[in-house]
């Protein structure tokens, strides 16, 4: 749900609301902030620019694209929620693992991305950055061609954060 929400408190307190005591909540979240564990990619790469830019377009219109799974947990338990537990998983893009089932995982994460990041791009930027269609298009084909890469071992932080309301709620409670 990220990039669809501006109000993270308020959903997790409006799921709280509306969830039955023993009742539980996870989110699956990705921060759209590209990593690398050895430094493989370049300080002025074109996926980093493409992040930064993502990341400033949201902020024109009160979102992030960035999370951690603390920062979600806590606000979990801020609204309520008990037995908040996080799961973090890297998402590589690219066949670059030498994990099998993380070298399939990256062979899908690619496909993903080189199909669907026109879609995640050109209104946020042609809306909210100002740049023309034309020039979105000229990035993003540098962007491909770096997630081709193969010496790029990136993946994409992912959380998966659950926790359950209380069978009994305190009164006063969200």
């Amino acid at each position: 749900m990220l990039g669809s929400l501006r109000n993270w408190p308020l959903f997790f307190s409006q799921s709280f609301r509306h969830l039955k005591p023993g009742g539980w909540i996870e989110c699956q979240e990705l921060d759209v902030w590209l990593r690398t564990d050895d430094g493989s990619l370049p300080e002025g790469s074109a996926i980093g620019a493409w992040c930064r830019n993502q990341e400033e377009a949201a902020g024109k219109v009160g979102m992030s694209l960035r999370c951690t799974g603390d920062g979600l947990a806590g606000q979990m338990r801020e609204a309520g929620f008990v037995d908040v537990t996080v799961k973090e998983f890297k998402l590589p893009i690219g066949q670059w693992p030498k994990e099998k089932n993380l070298k399939e995982a990256g062979a899908f994460g690619l496909v993903a991305m080189l199909g669907g990041i026109e879609g995640l791009t050109m209104a946020f930027w042609t809306r909210f950055l100002g740049w023309k269609p034309e020039d979105v298009e000229a990035e993003l084909v540098k962007v491909k061609r770096e997630f081709q890469t193969k010496a790029y071992h990136g993946y994409w932080p992912a959380y998966v954060v659950y926790g359950k309301k209380p069978e009994e709620v305190a009164p006063g409670a969200s």
